[in-house]
């Protein structure tokens, strides 16, 4: 059973990431943004103005403890937020292997500019401010991560996971 965790700020790269370490080894990839918007119906912008964050954030908590029940081999791509509440980053720790993707915040920055898609960032006054605060208060979390990667990503995640066949 081999169960791998992707957690990192928004636009980091751990969806594309994920699919790509799934491309080449045997996990499947699972993106836990997609499984939740599948569920609901709704994108996560929408649930977010709709519903409210407390209650994605149950619903997240949900969808991650019915993913590491029912499947077995898989990388899995969190949310930005998603360590950060429901004690999940410990659900994730004791479930599987955590990697941190730690990117610069002048490339999250430039991603996220491109994409209006993210709640927590969309509107901002100052988008540069807002990933900073969104880090520091983060940080922690992604910090219990069993692994951080913030160089030749790719590269190091798949010598990661390849270290546990």
């Amino acid at each position: 059973m081999k169960k791998f965790f992707i957690v990192g700020m928004p636009a980091s790269g751990k969806s594309r990431l994920g699919k790509y370490i799934s491309s080449m080894t045997d996990l499947c990839f699972i993106d836990l943004d997609l499984e939740i918007e599948k569920k609901l119906d709704s994108n996560v912008k929408d649930i977010f103005e709709i519903k409210g964050e407390k209650f994605f954030r149950k619903f997240e908590t949900k969808t991650l403890k019915e993913i590491i029940e029912s499947e077995s081999n898989f990388i899995l791509a969190t949310g930005g937020g998603t360590p950060c509440f429901n004690e999940n980053m410990s659900i994730i720790n004791n479930s599987g292997v955590s990697i941190f993707i730690d990117v610069k915040r002048e490339i999250l920055h430039e991603r996220i500019s491109r994409n209006d898609k993210r709640p927590l960032l969309s509107g901002a006054v100052s988008l540069k401010k807002k990933l900073s605060d969104l880090y520091k208060e983060r940080i922690e979390y992604y910090q219990k991560s069993k692994y951080h990667v913030s160089k030749d990503v790719r590269d190091r995640v798949l010598s990661i996971i390849n270290s546990y066949s």
